[in-house]
C-alpha cells in the first residue's frame, strides 16, 4: 500500500471542503485530526479513535454533534468507519482513505488562490471588508443645535474682542454679551425664520454690526453739530450789529471767551 501523505490528505479535504458548503468547522477539525492521529500512530491501516478524548481536544461538547460529524466523513469516502464506539469511553476504529473520486476540482481552489496571490496591490480581485454598522454614520446629519449660557456668550465674546484688539472695554463686552443673549433668547435663537446653526459666528456678525452702528453714528454726530454751528453763524451774518453787539452774540452762542 502506499504511504499516506499529510499534506496530500489535508490538501484533498480543503479541496473538497471548498467547493461543497455542508462542510463545517467540526468536520475541518475532526477530520485534521484524524490524519494527524493515524501520522503519530506510524500510518496504520486501522486505529482506534477515542471518543472522550476527541471531543475533549476539538471542543465538541455534543455527542450528537461528533457522531454526525463522524458519519459525514465516512459518507464523503475520507474514512471509513470499522466498527462504532458502544460508549463515550471506548474507541471508534477508523482507517483513511486514499480514493481519488473524492477530490474535488481542484481548479476551483487553486485558480482562486493564484488569482488572488497575484493580484496583491493591483485591485483586481475584490475584498470584503466587514462592515461596522454602530460606527457608519448616516450622510447629510444635520447639526443639533444647543442654545449657549449667558456666561458662554460672555467668554467667548471676551475672548474674540482680544483676539481682534477691539477697544472694548469690560463693561461693553457684559453689556454687548447680555444683550445678544436676551435678545436670541427672546426670540428662541432664531434669526427671521431659520434657526441658528452657529451662535458663535452669529455673535462674531453682532459684534461687526455694533461696530459698524457705532461709527456711523459718530460721524453722523460729527456732522450734526458742525452743521448747527454754520447755522448760527450764518444767522448772525444776516443780521446787523454794532461791532460791539455783534461780538456779544457770538460770545454767548459760540462761548469764545471775551478778549480783555
Amino acid at each position: 500500500m502506499k504511504t499516506n501523505n499529510g499534506y496530500e490528505l489535508s490538501r484533498r479535504w480543503f479541496d473538497f471542503a471548498f467547493e461543497n458548503s455542508d462542510t463545517k468547522c467540526q468536520h475541518t477539525a475532526l477530520y485534521l485530526w484524524i490524519v494527524e492521529l493515524n501520522n503519530r500512530l506510524g500510518w496504520k491501516e486501522q486505529f482506534g479513535l477515542p471518543t472522550h478524548a476527541t471531543m475533549e481536544g476539538l471542543h465538541i461538547g455534543n455527542k450528537s454533534t461528533y457522531i454526525n460529524a463522524l458519519r459525514d466523513l465516512a459518507k464523503w469516502n475520507f474514512i471509513q468507519i470499522v466498527s462504532e464506539s458502544k460508549n463515550q469511553y471506548a474507541s471508534t476504529v477508523v482507517s483513511l482513505c486514499r480514493s481519488k473520486k473524492v477530490t474535488a476540482q481542484v481548479t476551483a481552489l487553486d485558480t482562486a488562490l493564484i488569482q488572488q496571490s497575484n493580484s496583491i496591490g493591483m485591485g483586481n480581485v475584490p475584498i470584503d471588508k466587514q462592515r461596522n454598522q454602530e460606527t457608519k454614520k448616516p450622510r447629510n446629519q444635520e447639526t443639533i443645535f444647543r442654545a449657549p449660557s449667558e456666561n458662554e456668550v460672555y467668554n467667548f465674546l471676551s475672548q474674540y474682542i482680544t483676539e481682534k484688539r477691539l477697544n472694548w472695554s469690560d463693561e461693553k463686552i457684559n453689556t454687548e454679551a447680555s444683550r445678544f443673549f436676551n435678545y436670541y433668547e427672546t426670540v428662541d435663537w432664531f434669526r427671521g425664520k431659520v434657526k441658528i446653526k452657529n451662535w458663535h459666528s452669529a455673535l462674531r456678525n453682532w459684534v461687526s454690526n455694533n461696530d459698524k452702528f457705532e461709527k456711523e453714528k459718530s460721524h453722523t454726530h460729527g456732522n450734526s453739530k458742525a452743521t448747527q454751528r454754520e447755522q448760527q453763524l450764518n444767522q448772525f451774518r444776516q443780521q446787523v450789529y454794532t461791532p460791539d453787539d455783534q461780538l456779544r452774540d457770538i460770545q454767548q452762542h459760540l462761548t469764545i471767551p471775551r478778549n480783555t
